[in-house]
């Protein structure tokens, strides 16, 4: 929580030189407030902090540096809730494990962003990333071709077997545009490359704070309408493998026994996406927990559905 703090106190040193008013500044109306809340958060007491900034906003609805401090409060409300709700082991170290049981002989992933992820494959692993904004900082020390450019244009200006040398992906990371539509149109893709033994991994598919599930983001801590590609392949791909692992910080959902052959939602794609545009986190009043089919958030779990010795 001290790099919060110093945050925080970076926050307030830019308000003073952002034409803030002499009588927001005094130390007699909405500081000592301030400093409430920043001892809160840097405590951990996030309920706390939550509640003095809203008494505080009551006070001085129009001080800037209070308005400052909602999205910080809103965010590490949601991260204590995850944590509550997710422990044991997070979603790097479910990939990490993925690829150390797995050995797969090539990896795709959609949504690279900085190579956090995609740094944990390992030889003889051919690995291929698709973003069109990368920005590489993690090191990668494997084989790794980057295709700066969407996952729609990568698939429909490239040939994945040649890129790969390989017929078949074995295992893919969906970690792109926070939208089910996207999701979805990324797997259909990539089923038309793999088999009954590959494995896709979604990211982003188990919301537990339902602001942080809508569609347009009006939140930082943000998930999407992701998991509404779970509930599309639930419905209509019965032939298929699916689960979701309760991992922080939103879940990672597995699928597999994957059909090439299959149209279905090749076929039916725009009535399908129009159908689950109207879904709701409100229409699961129970959780969605039993639509996700939720596993354990344990290794050797994960193992046995898989069927890996």
């Amino acid at each position: 929580m001290s790099i919060l703090s110093n945050l925080l106190k970076d926050v307030f040193t830019k308000e003073k030189h952002s034409g803030v008013s002499a009588d927001d500044l005094s130390p007699s109306s909405v500081d000592p407030l301030i400093e409430q809340v920043n001892l809160k958060l840097t405590s951990g007491d996030i309920e706390g902090a939550e509640k003095i900034y809203k008494d505080a906003i009551e006070q001085f609805p129009g001080d800037t540096r209070l308005r400052a401090l909602r999205t910080e409060v809103e965010f590490l409300r949601c991260l204590a809730i995850v944590d509550k709700r997710f422990p044991g082991p997070n979603y790097l170290e479910w990939l990490r494990w993925f690829h150390a049981m797995l050995k797969p002989g090539n990896y795709l992933e959609i949504g690279v962003e900085s190579g956090q992820s995609l740094q944990f494959t390992r030889a003889p692993t051919r690995a291929v990333g698709i973003d069109p904004a990368i920005q590489i900082v993690h090191p990668q020390e494997n084989w790794v071709k980057l295709f700066k450019q969407t996952s729609d244009d990568f698939f429909a200006t490239r040939d994945p077997q040649q890129v790969f040398g390989s017929k078949i992906i074995n295992l893919a990371f969906i970690d792109g545009l926070h939208t089910f539509d996207q999701a979805l149109k990324d797997f259909i893709n990539v089923e038309r490359f793999s088999d009954a033994r590959s494995v896709v991994l979604f990211h982003d598919i188990f919301p537990v704070v339902p602001a942080t599930a809508q569609r347009n983001r009006t939140t930082r801590f943000w998930v999407g309408d992701t998991w509404k590609v779970m509930m599309i392949l639930q419905e209509h791909r019965p032939d298929l493998k699916i689960f979701t692992i309760p991992t922080r910080p939103s879940g990672l959902g597995v699928v597999t026994g994957l059909n090439p052959a299959s149209t279905i939602l090749r076929n039916d794609l725009e009535l399908i996406c129009r159908q689950a545009m109207a879904l709701e986190l409100s229409d699961y009043p129970d959780g969605i927990d039993e639509s996700l089919h939720v596993t354990k958030n344990d290794f050797d779990a994960v193992a046995k559905l898989l069927e890996i010795e």
